[in-house]
């Protein structure tokens, strides 16, 4: 059985705001297991335009899967939560979430007074049945090993730095997570866009148009991208669907 073993914070791993001069600001919220230096090349786009741009690093991500396996949903909601208020002195905030992020970002759309919503390859339902069921299964199976494999885009190799193994209570709580997010997306109601990659290999591609549907935003398919669509040779489409949405909705 693989062990849980604690390692120092990346570099590239730490939270970061970045204040600019228009009166739109974005929080950037990474999936599960992963951490802000995935949002780098988006934020520099999105700096370059003016924008504030802050991404929190949630409790728990970023150092170790020891360290992930005593938090939780609630810890990750709070921090999401204090990022964008971090931000309330803009006109509008506009949040985007990656995988898990999505799903927070959902869930505190509302508390945070934001102006529009982003999602990208949100897990409504993912390829790795036994996701479901986690809660039932972590009182007996501490952790799991977590399939690495190579980054999206080698010159991005060093964002990369993923977990090795999943603790079962941590992905249970993203279990938590993603239900509460469904139910909250059916209330919700504001400018939406659901990005989707068709070859997600972590996440089933039909959870793009359910999302979609139940927030009644709109869909961008991604043809040729990888689940972690922000470390892709593709991202160039999911940074500009980001622009157009903060600057037009």
């Amino acid at each position: 059985m693989a062990h849980l073993s604690a390692r120092p914070l990346s570099q590239w791993a730490a939270g970061f705001h970045r204040e600019g001069t228009s009166d739109d600001a974005l929080v950037l919220l990474h999936g599960f297991s992963g951490h802000p230096g995935h949002w780098q090349p988006m934020a520099d786009d999105l700096e370059a335009r003016g924008h504030t741009v802050v991404a929190p690093r949630l409790p728990g991500h970023g150092t170790s899967p020891e360290d992930l396996a005593t938090t939780g949903a609630d810890e990750w909601l709070a921090t999401a939560r204090e990022a964008a208020d971090s931000v309330r002195h803009h006109r509008r905030v506009h949040l985007v979430g990656l995988s898990m992020g999505g799903m927070l970002a959902i869930l505190i759309a509302r508390p945070s007074a934001a102006y529009s919503l982003v999602t990208i390859n949100a897990p409504v339902s993912t390829h790795d049945r036994k996701v479901a069921w986690a809660s039932l299964a972590s009182p007996f199976i501490r952790e799991t090993v977590a399939v690495v494999a190579p980054p999206p885009d080698p010159e991005l190799s060093h964002l990369w730095v993923p977990y090795s193994i999943h603790p079962t209570a941590a992905v249970a709580e993203l279990v938590r997570v993603t239900r509460r997010a469904w139910r909250e997306a059916g209330r919700l109601r504001r400018p939406a866009l659901v990005i989707q990659s068709r070859t997600d290999e972590t996440v089933r591609p039909v959870s793009g148009p359910r999302l979609a549907r139940r927030l009644d935003g709109r869909l961008l398919w991604l043809e040729q991208c990888r689940h972690n669509a922000l470390l892709d040779p593709g991202r160039g489409i999911v940074h500009a669907a980001v622009i157009d949405q903060i600057e037009n909705a």
